[in-house]
This record gives C-alpha cells, structure tokens and sequence, in this order.
C-alpha cells in the first residue's frame, strides 16, 4: 500500500514538473512589451500628478490605456496574457524591467538637461531685457 502512495506521489511529481508552460499564442514579444510598459507607466504618473479622487484617476487611467493600447495596435487580453505569462518567467520579466528602468532613467536625464537648458535660457533673456532697459533708461 504505502509502495502504492509512493508511486502514485512520485508520479505526480515528475507530471507536475515537467509540465511545459503554453506561451500564449498572442504573446506580446518583449521588443513590443517594452515600449508599452514606458507608456503605460509615464500615463499612471500623469494621472497621479492631476490629484484626483482614486475613482476618477482610474476611470481616466483605463480610457488613457485603451488608448494606448490602440496606439501600439495591442489588446487588452493580448497585454493582460503577456503580462501573466512574463510574472510566471521572472528571468524574462527582470530583463523587461531592466530595460524598462534604464529607458525611463534616460528619459528624465533628458528631462533635466532641457530644463536646465530653459532656465539658462529664461535667465540669459531676463539679463538681456534688463540690460535693455537699462540701456535706454541711460540714453534719456
């Protein structure tokens, strides 16, 4: 009897692990995941920053997703299988978000140096008009 269990356990073991996992047929390769999870991403902190109540900023969020997913000719489905299948793979999911990170770590580098750039700017044509004035305010 106990032989039995064993077999029937040891059975189920090896069926258990070795069962292959089924890519989705509409898996969404991570050259096209990518730059939707930058989208996807950018769009919730656009949310996040308008302050509204959590119901209005999800509300807005899944009209701005749909969007999205329109843009990247995705659908929801096709996203939310890829998704589940990535979570189930966490090699391929880290070097998503890797990826991922060092995209948005580049964006707002290039944010910051336009930035800068504005207020050099901004700063360089306050002195400028300033000399103006001060300028004609001598020639009176």
């Amino acid at each position: 009897m106990k032989t039995k269990i064993l077999i029937i356990c040891y059975v189920l073991l090896v069926v258990a692990c070795s069962k292959e996992d089924k890519v989705p047929k509409d898996l969404l390769p991570k050259e096209k995941m990518i730059p939707l999870l930058i989208d996807i991403y950018i769009g919730e902190s656009r949310v996040n920053n308008l302050r509204l109540s959590r119901d209005s900023s999800m509300a807005i969020f899944k009209v701005y997703e749909g969007e999205l997913f329109n843009q990247h000719q995705v659908t929801d489905s096709a996203y939310h299988r890829s998704m589940t299948y990535y979570y189930n793979h966490p090699r391929q999911l880290e070097e998503i978000y890797s990826i991922l990170l060092d995209s948005l770590n580049l964006r707002e580098q290039r944010l910051k140096e336009q930035r800068e750039k504005e207020e050099v700017r901004d700063e360089r044509g306050g002195k400028e008009k300033e000399e103006k004035k001060d300028t004609k305010e001598e020639g009176k």
